[in-house]
């Protein structure tokens, strides 16, 4: 379920960032998706549940 969170949450920021006309938004969703596209894939191995 993450790994469809992360991929909606990419597909959003890229929508809005296509509509956005403010600059201080624009660089604002810029950053968020660059952190989103940055995470590694499967949630990086640190499960909640592991311990």
């Amino acid at each position: 379920m993450d790994e469809f969170i992360r991929r909606k949450n990419i597909e959003l920021f890229r929508a809005k960032l296509k509509r956005e006309r403010d600059p201080e938004l624009r660089a604002m969703l810029e950053e968020l998706l660059k952190e989103y596209e940055a995470l590694p894939l499967g949630g990086g191995g640190c499960s909640p549940i592991a311990a």
